[in-house]
């Protein structure tokens, strides 16, 4: 099956009149002509399906260029719309979905002032202690 793009045929055409122009090249299977979707008015361009290549290439050849009611039409084999992999094939090369683990800020669920397990004294006592004492200045003594 070859797929037609057929674009410039007047509006007025319709799709019995597509096939009996395409049909002297080769079988038509099929005819699609795009249409407004408020007006239903046909936009001038359409997709014709063939059942076979070479009926195909002969329509391209006789009809491209061609003048159908003072307008001139353009035909051409359709661009393929990509297929989608098949499902093993998406998932093979799908990127892995982040895992949105629950993290804790630091600070909940944990004592304020951690123990060291050689002694029961907090740290904060340790650094308390170990810090220098600063002597305090004698006031003066005013006259």
């Amino acid at each position: 099956m070859i797929k037609l793009f057929i674009v410039g045929f007047p509006r007025d055409m319709e799709e019995v009149e597509l096939v009996e122009l395409f049909s002297a090249y080769g079988t038509v299977s099929s005819v699609r002509i795009i249409t407004d979707k408020d007006s239903g008015i046909s936009k001038g361009y359409g997709f014709l399906e063939m059942t076979d290549e070479a009926g195909a290439n002969r329509a391209i050849d006789a009809m491209n260029g061609a003048t159908i009611d003072e307008r001139e039409i353009s035909v051409r084999i359709a661009e393929q719309k990509h297929q989608p992999l098949a499902r093993q094939q998406q998932q093979q090369f799908a990127k892995p979905k982040p895992a949105f683990n629950k993290v804790k800020p630091q600070g909940y669920n944990k004592p304020r002032f951690p123990r060291d397990n050689n002694n029961n004294s907090s740290r904060y006592e340790q650094q308390e202690a170990a810090a220098p004492v600063r002597a305090k200045r004698p006031r003066r003594q005013q006259p």
